[in-house]
């Protein structure tokens, strides 16, 4: 009778509404017919699983981007599936043809089995001993109990001095007595140290070079950058737990027997030194002798330590090794990179020991000490072979996987400040952020084996290999915890290992779908490689703008030099694939040539510290310079974008000193004080390396190992009236990151590169000029004979290119041409096709 009583609803009625929602409905705003268990909404669109109700919160919605791979990966099994429908179609002709000779293949085969060595004795055969289980349950005797032990196939964890070592069934060393050092094992130091009073003042140079002298002040302010922006990536250091057994080991007499430490030891307190000084605004102490010296003092005890092995030792090799790296000598930094892995190998650290806890014979805190060892080993390691593109020196873990330790811990829970960031204090959640790392990583090392697999033909690979993977990192993403993942709230002042952990996420997307970008065809139903390589090039460069806002590019670890680097090369591939198209894409290239010019000034800004940077940055300004030069060649009319191209390396440069210069005025007018180590109170803040108002003149020629000399770049000098140039302007903006304000959320308007529009943005020469300069060219010989004009005729700014700035002809009055005949032909049928009614023939008139 109720429902009787309503009225009609009329069309501008308002409708009915569900009770209450369900949360997936809730949080997408969406209306919901209030169905359980799972509403229509949810049903229909194919989330049922994140249909929940009540207070639980559901699962994390699935992004865009996640279900593109999804809907790869259909794509690439349909393919599949046609692809083994066609093997198997021709199967079954080839067996009709040869049908007897197949029988006899199969039925000699039957009669003369060769079974694999591996898979003759199954796993739970009973004639094999199967490890500790069969020790206990064992019947007889003493005597058979210790031949059991004899033959077990398992391996062992051995005691020795206090720390585990692991030897394999092969081995007599299993079987040897526990061995003992005059030095106190841990849990005696741990006891003595306990019952001692704190000593406020210690020799906490006792182990370092006495030739390289550094004052306390500068010690502690390197370490403490070196722990906030390199060695939290992976968590290759625990600041807290170093200078506590830091403390221990520099207040116990120089004649007592040195304490064994699992956070701190001679070698790795050398080696944090040797990386830390190259942070250092002191000319003296960033010299690389200088450095050296604490690499030279750290290896001197490599013999000794590895003689008796613990943690730390794992900790010191893995830093000598980046060491190496951030110097560019890639062979001896794998070198101590696989050292590290052997010790960690011969540690047993890959090993869960658990059950040596429960028995008593470890503490909890050791195996804790053993696990965090293993995974930021294991990162290091997969870091380094992606780095280098070498095999990995650690295998992957085995089921059942190692726990990451420290999760939800103290360390999670430390304030994290530093005051020239301006950002207020917040939760580090480093060990959340590490764990996460470690789940990554292992993904990582799956890309790694995939691309150093690839082939010859590597242009029509397993595909549904790429779409898996794409599967698992963006499930990685979108299970990510939200103190580790990155919103557009939470970008602008996310922690530095936040922020490193989400650019690799990405530079693995570059690196999974970049040998095979390429344009997608119509109705291809690839994976679109370009779009996913662009847009990962995207988001790497916006999370490295906001570092260099936040903290500056000076201070990063050495993977970032990887970063930059792959995000250029995507940039390349961009502009290159914008002007070899019938049509040119200006948008696409104007974009991509300011990213270019930004990766290098961020390059510049690293390898003030990493020396590798530079290398990286000469290799990336090589390679931008050897693709993009014979495909300008074939354009006509963007004579003007050979000279953008021409001065790419000298404007980057010069915003890399700008950029510089602002982060360094912003900080001394805004910081007095930096914030300090726990030991070290009242540090002064680190400033920036001193640079001229204004950056350098580009008159001023700058040293660059290795670049590419100006003949060899091979752009005209151009000419022309000086309407086609933009006046020369101070206002203009330089489009470096310190101009962008990130707390605001302003970004720069641009256009999205993968949009190519063939627009003219007004800096198009005239045609009579073009065939002027090419006649030019050919008169000579193929030598411009273009005489240099004043510095404001070739004074131009270019917006759209993202650049301001000024060319001066003073410093280069002359470019060398050396075209060839096969160039010069091809720029004389260019302006015969485009000369329309006035036909000039390259060198001489045409009637």
């Amino acid at each position: 009778m109720k429902e009787e009583r309503k009225p009609p609803k009329t069309g501008s009625g308002r409708g009915t509404y569900a009770r209450q929602a369900c949360n997936h409905c809730r949080r997408r705003k969406s209306k919901c017919d209030g169905q359980q268990p799972v509403c229509g909404p949810c049903r229909d669109s194919g989330r049922a699983d994140e249909c929940t109700w009540g207070r639980e919160t559901a699962k994390k919605a699935r992004t865009q981007q996640h279900f593109e791979s999804l809907v790869n990966h259909i794509k690439s099994l349909e393919a599949r599936v046609k692809e083994l429908e066609g093997e198997l179609s021709s199967s079954r002709s080839a067996t009709r043809r040869s049908g007897s000779v197949s029988d006899a293949t199969r039925q000699s085969s039957s009669l003369s089995p060769h079974p694999s060595p591996v898979t003759k004795f199954e796993e739970h055969d009973d004639s094999i001993p199967n490890g500790d289980d069969d020790l206990d349950s064992a019947a007889g005797s003493d005597v058979d109990s210790e031949i059991e032990q004899l033959i077990a196939p398992t391996r062992h964890l051995v005691l020795q001095n206090g720390d585990l070592e692991v030897y394999g069934p092969t081995s007599a060393y299993r079987l040897a007595p526990e061995r003992h050092t005059e030095g106190p094992c841990p849990q005696e130091t741990q006891n003595h140290i306990a019952q001692e009073t704190s000593a406020p003042v210690f020799d906490w140079s006792r182990h370092l070079p006495p030739e390289a002298p550094l004052s306390r002040v500068e010690h502690d302010r390197l370490l403490d950058l070196l722990f906030r922006f390199c060695t939290s990536w992976c968590f290759r250091v625990i600041p807290s737990l170093f200078l506590r057994d830091m403390h221990r080991a520099l207040t116990t007499p120089p004649s007592a027997p040195a304490p064994r430490l699992s956070h701190y030891s001679p070698m790795l307190h050398n080696s944090l030194l040797a990386l830390a000084t190259a942070y250092s605004e002191d000319p003296r102490v960033h010299d690389i002798e200088f450095r050296r010296m604490y690499a030279r003092r750290a290896k001197s005890y490599l013999e000794k330590d590895c003689l008796t092995p613990n943690v730390s030792i794992v900790s010191a090799l893995s830093l000598l090794s980046t060491f190496h790296s951030s110097r560019g000598e890639q062979s001896l930094g794998y070198l101590y990179a696989g050292m590290a892995g052997r010790m960690t190998q011969a540690l047993g650290l890959q090993i869960d020991c658990s059950s040596l806890v429960k028995s008593g014979r470890i503490k909890e805190s050791d195996m804790h000490n053993r696990n965090w060892a293993f995974w930021a080993t294991f990162c290091q390691d997969v870091c380094w072979s992606l780095y280098i593109g070498r095999d990995c020196a650690m295998a992957p873990p085995k089921e059942p996987v190692i726990p990451v330790p420290f999760v939800d811990s103290e360390f999670d829970h430390e304030p994290w400040v530093w005051d020239p960031s301006g950002l207020p204090p917040q939760k580090s959640n480093i060990a959340s952020v590490f764990q996460a790392t470690c789940e990554l990583l292992r993904i990582g090392r799956r890309v790694m084996d995939f691309v150093n697999g690839l082939g010859t033909d590597f242009r029509h690979p397993n595909l549904q290999v790429v779409s898996e993977l794409d599967i698992e990192l963006n499930a990685w993403k979108d299970s990510l915890a939200p103190e580790v993942d990155l919103t557009a709230a939470t970008r602008p002042s996310a922690l530095p290992h936040r922020l490193t952990v989400h650019l690799m996420f990405w530079w693995l997307f570059i690196l999974l779908h970049r040998p095979f970008y390429r344009r997608t065809k119509p109705g291809n139903v690839d994976i679109d490689h370009v779009k996913l390589c662009n847009r990962a090039a995207e988001n790497m460069m916006l999370l490295l703008g906001i570092w260099h806002n936040n903290y500056n590019l000076r201070y990063v670890s050495t993977t970032h030099v990887q970063f930059t680097f792959s995000a250029g090369t995507v940039f390349v591939l961009s502009a290159i694939q914008a002007i070899s198209g019938p049509r040119l894409g200006r948008v696409t290239l104007a974009s991509s040539l300011s990213q270019v010019e930004t990766c290098l000034e961020y390059l510049s800004i690293i390898g003030r510290s990493w020396e590798t940077a530079e290398c990286a940055r000469e290799i990336l300004l090589n390679f931008f310079d050897e693709t993009l030069k014979p495909r300008l060649l074939l354009r006509s009319g963007d004579a003007n974008l050979k000279l953008e191209l021409q001065n790419v390396d000298q404007r980057a440069r010069a915003r890399a000193n700008s950029s510089a210069s602002s982060v360094g005025r912003k900080r001394n007018g805004s910081v007095a004080e930096d914030a300090s180590p726990s030991f070290a109170p009242g540090l002064s803040p680190p400033g920036p390396r001193p640079v001229s108002n204004g950056g350098p003149s580009m008159n001023e020629l700058q040293y660059f190992p290795g670049s590419p000399t100006v003949s060899t770049l091979g752009w005209p000098v151009l000419t022309g009236p000086k309407e086609f140039f933009a006046p020369p302007s101070s206002t203009v903006p330089s489009p470096t990151v310190e101009h962008v304000s990130f707390a605001h959320h302003q970004h720069p308007a641009h256009v999205h590169p993968g949009t190519d529009m063939d627009l003219d943005v007004g800096y198009s020469f005239s045609l009579s000029q073009q065939m002027n300069m090419v006649a030019d060219v050919v008169a000579n010989g193929g030598q411009s004979s273009a005489q240099p004009t004043p510095a404001d005729m070739m004074a131009f700014g270019v917006p759209e290119l993202g650049v301001g700035y000024q060319f001066d002809p003073h410093v280069h009055p002359q470019i060398a041409l050396d075209f060839s005949a096969e160039e010069l032909a091809i720029m004389d049928q260019i302006v015969r096709q485009q000369g329309g009614n006035v036909m000039f023939a390259v060198g001489q008139p045409v009637g």
